[in-house]
């Protein structure tokens, strides 16, 4: 299945990613990398890097039909949401409702949000439980709560399947690099830079502390189950943060511990009780306190020690990024000052050979100020202006013969300085006027830019399954044309052919080659081997006592697929029954699958093909009906010598490839007509196995047995007066 996972590449959404990919789906991923690490996830996935309040999720949304929808995605530091409500209610609010919406609009079978303890605030009755007073002291539990309220009314409104959890205090391994750090992950950090830890309060707060690990196995249980509503997801036990530090200790030297005043937000004592969840989905945290810590503390450790060369060539980087930051800032006053000197120069060559009156000086101050001005805007405008004015006087004073008072007396000279200020001004507000529209250029590029990237990615990928289909459609095993070439093995009118015929179909088509097929006895107490793939090393017992197999037993009375997605060894991997009008009649099974093949689609085939096979039975057995009165003797069903040769061929055959023996018996002692003696042996033999005339004898076939096991008939056969004689498959001509 398609599953989307916001927040995918952050601390408890990379765990999840690892979980629902080796359950066999595909992993889907919203994150905007805010405190999420793209590096968390390390198997196959689908990332786009968006906001969930974003208006382009819904591109993804309308691309992709998601089966379910993992909203883990949140602003989760207590600390920011008191000091800016607005920014947590942004990043809480808008992106639930956004996601919830395109859920029900684009089809989503299942929505699971991440809620927290939070909720519950300061609370004196501990364990708490889901329906304890809900009163948040904090606006991150506010908005956590708004949140599950959206999803009651999101199911209640639309008929969304919405799942929420309150998370007690969650840890483990790849918390706290980027963000989205707990108590757990700053005491680690602080451990392995051999810092000393600070504890609010007197360190017995207690928390109820669950592994990462643990939390994404009660998602995806969550995940398979219709439950819909508010569970705790907890390990209800109560830990203090100096049994933490104690526990710590175990595994590293701890320098300090500084104890300082309460937080303002911070609960005093957190255990969530658990009885629910572990009541409805049938979830128990798999992880003691001491055994997560010690395998966070590893990870964090080898974590560490992996980083050092990494954050060296960091404040490399950095340190160049600074430099070149700096040498950008500075840039524009250094060339300003250049371009002055080198105007002052010009300005002194010419001076050699003219006046002051000469145009040739203006000139060249006149360019320097519109250069100025156009490559860098009004503020360096306004300095050029101020630079030159203060050349011009100077070389007035120092050529001309005036004094500062007289050159604002001059009337030429104050056209010059303000010829400078008009050029200097106008340039300026035409460049910075320029560089605005520019600017707002760029930025509307960059989000047409944004928008055709997240669209070429989506066009991409929609190809790709396109593509995919039509191979899958045109050229694939599983094609229709192969289905149809494969299934032609089922187009007869013997029932055994049918089932050789399924057995090759199955294998081809599901790509396995370990595939049985029971028949159900009469009474409906036992299954009896009818066919099985002839692999090497693959062998099964001929009878089952459906007693010892509840699982089997429900096949065959609900008429439903069994998959073994707990992995049973003493059942096959996937069972389904063979349905002849309202009655089972035999179940087929696959005892071998790839891991990779564990999917939905398989297992759909898989009923579809079956559902060809009773389709093809049930022909079998119209066709049988039709033709008894050629294929049987008279009011008896003994075959006639045609028919006994083909079943007897077919049992010989089976014994080659498959391995299923038979033992043939012939009757030595004619006791009256075949009517008279057919229900003497019907009664002593069982109803797969089969009576036949040869050569005007009478034979019986005793299916899946040999020698040794078929000497209970025969002694059954005897007591009903019946001599008999075991017979090998070259005494008798096929």
């Amino acid at each position: 299945m398609k599953i989307l996972i916001t927040g995918g590449c952050g601390f408890i959404g990379s765990h999840v990613a690892d979980r629902f990919y080796k359950e066999g789906h595909k992993i889907y991923i919203i994150d905007n990398l805010s405190t999420g690490n793209i590096e968390n996830v390390e198997v196959p996935h689908k990332f786009y890097n968006l906001n969930i309040a974003s208006k382009d999720c819904e591109e993804i949304f309308k691309s992709n039909r998601f089966d379910a929808v993992i909203n883990l995605s949140a602003q989760v530091d207590v600390k920011t949401s008191i000091e800016s409500p607005f920014v947590d209610s942004k990043s809480n609010l808008l992106g639930i409702t956004n996601m919830l919406d395109l859920s029900h609009r684009y089809g989503v079978k299942r929505f699971i949000f991440a809620s927290s303890a939070a909720v519950y605030g300061n609370t004196d009755k501990i364990p708490i439980k889901e329906d304890n007073l809900i009163n948040p002291i904090a606006p991150y539990g506010m908005s956590k709560y708004v949140g599950e309220f959206y999803c009651r009314k999101w199911f209640e409104i639309y008929g969304l399947k919405t799942m929420c959890f309150r998370f007690s205090n969650v840890f483990g391994p790849r918390q706290g690099l980027k963000g989205e750090s707990g108590v757990m992950s700053i005491f680690m950090n602080k451990v392995m830079e051999n810092k000393e830890l600070t504890v609010f309060g007197n360190g017995e707060q207690t928390r109820d502390f669950i592994y990462v690990e643990d939390v994404a196995d009660g998602i995806y249980k969550a995940f398979e189950s219709d439950y819909t509503g508010v569970l705790n997801l907890s390990t209800n036990t109560q830990y203090t943060l100096n049994e933490l530090i104690d526990i710590l200790r175990q595994f590293h030297k701890i320098k300090k511990v500084t104890y300082k005043e309460n937080r303002p937000g911070d609960i005093r004592d957190s255990r969530l009780d658990n009885t629910r969840v572990k009541k409805i989905l049938g979830w128990n945290p798999k992880y003691s306190f001491k055994e997560g810590v010690e395998k966070t503390y590893r990870w964090y450790n080898k974590y560490h020690d992996n980083e050092s060369y990494e954050d060296d060539k960091e404040v490399i980087e950095a340190k160049k990024e600074s430099k070149k930051s700096l040498w950008l800032k500075y840039m524009p006053y250094i060339e300003n000052i250049l371009g002055i000197v080198m105007v002052a120069f010009l300005n002194s060559y010419v001076l050699k050979n003219d006046d002051l009156s000469s145009s040739n000086f203006m000139d060249i101050c006149y360019i320097y100020i519109v250069v100025i001005s156009v490559v860098y805007g009004m503020k360096q405008s306004i300095i050029s202006v101020v630079f030159s004015l203060g050349l011009y006087m100077y070389l007035l004073v120092e050529y001309g013969g005036y004094n500062i008072i007289t050159i604002f007396y001059e009337p030429g000279s104050l056209i010059h300085i303000a010829s400078y200020i008009i050029i200097g001004m106008i340039s300026g507000y035409i460049s910075d006027v320029n560089k605005r529209k520019l600017f707002l250029n760029k930025l509307k590029f960059d989000s047409i830019k944004e928008k055709y990237n997240l669209l070429e990615l989506i066009y991409d990928e929609t190809r790709s399954i396109k593509e995919e289909l039509e191979d899958q459609v045109v050229n694939s095993e599983n094609s229709f044309v192969s289905i149809y070439n494969a299934t032609k093995a089922l187009d007869s009118f013997e029932i055994n052919d049918i089932y050789d015929g399924a057995i090759m179909t199955i294998e081809k088509l599901l790509k396995t080659s370990k595939v049985s097929i029971y028949s159900l006895s009469r009474d409906g107490k036992y299954l009896r081997l009818k066919s099985k793939s002839s692999s090497e090393n693959f062998s099964l017992p001929y009878s089952i006592n459906l007693d010892e197999f509840q699982e089997i037993k429900d096949v065959i009375n609900n008429k439903v697929v069994f998959a073994n997605k707990r992995l049973n060894d003493n059942l096959p991997i996937m069972i389904a029954p063979v349905v002849n009008g309202n009655k089972t009649i035999a179940v087929v099974s696959i005892h071998e699958f790839k891991f990779e093949n564990l999917t939905l689609y398989y297992e759909n085939l898989f009923r579809v093909l079956v559902e060809l096979i009773s389709n093809a039975i049930a022909k079998a057995y119209k066709y049988d009906e039709a033709v008894m009165v050629d294929k049987y003797i008279p009011n008896t069903e003994i075959l006639v010598e045609k028919e006994f040769k083909k079943v007897l061929s077919n049992k010989i055959k089976n014994r080659k490839i498959s391995g299923i023996d038979f033992t043939l018996v012939k009757v030595m002692n004619r006791i009256g007509s075949y009517e008279e003696i057919f229900p003497k042996l019907a009664v002593s033999i069982r109803d797969d196995d089969l009576i036949g005339i040869g050569d005007d004898d009478i034979y019986l076939v005793l299916s899946n047995t040999n020698e040794v096991k078929a000497k209970k008939a025969l002694d059954r056969l005897s007591l009903n007066g019946i001599k008999t004689n075991v017979m090998g498959e070259i005494d008798y001509h096929v």
